[in-house]
């Protein structure tokens, strides 16, 4: 089952955004709906073919961490009261 798995990556890369011949975890796992677990295992094996503009995949996640990129929330304008004298 783990060669299916693998062969659903290989599909997926050509098809994805690289960057400085870099793919990242989080498009991979996007595009397969694999788990994550998973995807790590099948990223960790020697067997993957690679396509020719891709020299590695970034196993680091945003997603997967939790981190969330933009501005820090914080309190907005109509949630401030205006005292009127």
């Amino acid at each position: 089952m783990l060669t299916r798995y693998k062969q659903a990556v290989e599909r997926a890369i050509p098809h994805l955004a690289v960057k400085n011949g870099v793919v990242n975890i989080d498009s991979i796992w996007v595009a397969t709906s694999i788990p994550y677990d998973l995807l790590q295992e099948i990223l960790a094996r020697e067997d993957l073919i690679l396509p020719e503009n891709v020299e590695r995949i970034s196993i680091r996640s945003r997603v997967h961490a939790g981190e969330q990129g933009g501005k820090p929330r914080g309190r907005t304008k109509s949630g401030r009261r205006k005292v009127r004298n």
